[in-house]
């Protein structure tokens, strides 16, 4: 099953550039190097794959750049490993065919891999061509690129929206997807404690130091230690701080209410705007970051300033970019943490995300006893009892206490 190198190439750009192709053209005009990988591809069938799968992500482009993320990328690996591994349309794959790929997409060829998030295509001479770093997979490591069984439910959501599709569409005979997760070796029944990915209080003290120092020895880091604190204080996910096509943040979305009191208000999932309550302490963070720009303190209702700022002018910064300025905190809060001998803590924070942020944000409002429902409002959740089973882990910790003074 193994290639000897990557054959293919991205094939669907970025909700910003995808949504700028008319509903009749099949191949983007900037990106021709897409309509000739797909005309070259040796499969009876690869043309009207690309056009199905173009029409059923451009269903889902409108609705909100995190679910054309989603089904992008697994539809997209599902066509490159149809036509460069199996040979044949995903219209022809049979039940046994996706359990292959399930095996595949749990051990990827090295070669279908790389080390940290690329851009999928790069603008040259006002053409779009293909990234040469990027691959369809990320490569496993300090629990990157690993599927937990959240990421597996969804890999099978998302294939099953897309036979579902080309089942509606008369272009697939069936969707094998629900039998194949129903005996998927992967897909585990979790019974065990749940808790969310997030940071201990010294691993977060490390990376706010780590962060602060970067910014005080290189003013162009005052960017990153503003980004680590608004995600964590905020508790935002990273879509909800980025530019998209039907939403920049910008300065005037933090406002003050009558009592004086502080929010941020977010577009986040589900296409719902909320108003998220900010701390006294946070504000010393937004000054500074502010008066780095050159801008006033605090902003004023009509400041149209994105709340973080690209090199290029009154443009915010997209999710990849924001997951790289946190890599790089991450990276240094690891090496502190090592120069001081914490080595599992370091293991542990290397294998940190950008989402962990936002939930250490929510967890530690928890343990310092803020209400539940204030906590719940600020993340955006539809029901208290996410919340709840996402944070409250007093029983746990009651428990795991009670056990450490039993003899062995």
């Amino acid at each position: 099953m193994s290639t000897s190198s990557f054959a293919g190439m991205p094939l669907f750009d970025s909700a910003k550039h995808f949504n700028q192709i008319p509903r009749n053209v099949l191949f983007p005009d900037q990106a021709p190097a897409v309509e000739a990988f797909v005309l070259g591809v040796d499969v009876d069938g690869a043309i009207d794959d690309y056009r199905y799968t173009k029409a059923f992500l451009t269903s889902y482009s409108k609705k909100s750049q995190d679910t054309y993320d989603k089904f992008r990328g697994d539809a997209e690996r599902l066509l490159l490993w149809a036509w460069l591994i199996k040979r044949r349309s995903v219209a022809m794959l049979r039940r046994s065919d996706l359990e292959e790929y399930t095996d595949f997409v749990a051990k990827p060829d090295p070669n279908w891999q790389t080390v940290s998030i690329e851009r999928r295509f790069l603008m040259v001479e006002g053409v779009r061509q293909p990234n040469p770093q990027w691959r369809p997979f990320r490569l496993a490591g300090a629990g990157k690129g690993r599927l937990n069984t959240k990421s597996w439910q969804g890999l099978f959501s998302n294939l099953s929206v897309f036979f579902n599709y080309l089942m509606a569409e008369d272009y697939a005979p069936g969707n094998h997807i629900p039998i194949v997760k129903k005996n998927c070796p992967y897909l585990r029944q979790e019974t065990g404690i749940n808790t969310a990915r997030r940071l201990s209080e010294l691993q977060w003290e490390y990376l706010l130091s780590a962060a602060k120092s970067m910014a005080d020895t290189d003013v162009q880091h005052e960017r990153t230690l503003f980004v680590v604190a608004t995600l964590k204080s905020l508790k935002l996910r990273i879509s909800e701080l980025s530019e998209r096509p039907n939403w920049l943040p910008v300065m005037s979305h933090f406002h003050r209410d009558h009592e004086g009191n502080w929010w941020f208000r977010t577009y986040g999932k589900g296409s719902k705007e909320r108003d998220v309550s900010i701390s006294n302490e946070y504000l010393d963070f937004l000054k500074r970051y502010r008066l780095h720009r050159g801008l006033t303190p605090l902003p004023a209702k009509d400041s149209a300033e994105p709340v973080v700022d690209s090199r290029v002018k009154h443009r915010g910064i997209g999710s990849r970019q924001l997951r790289n300025i946190v890599e790089s905190a991450l990276e240094e809060g690891c090496h502190a943490l090592l120069k001081d001998g914490f080595e599992v803590e370091a293991s542990e924070l290397r294998a940190a995300t950008t989402h962990w942020l936002r939930h250490t944000g929510a967890s530690m409002e928890v343990a310092a006893g803020r209400n539940l429902a204030h906590v719940q409002a600020d993340l955006g959740h539809g029901s208290i009892r996410t919340t709840d089973e996402l944070y409250v882990d007093s029983d746990n910790m009651e428990r795991a206490s009670s056990a450490k003074g039993q003899e062995v």
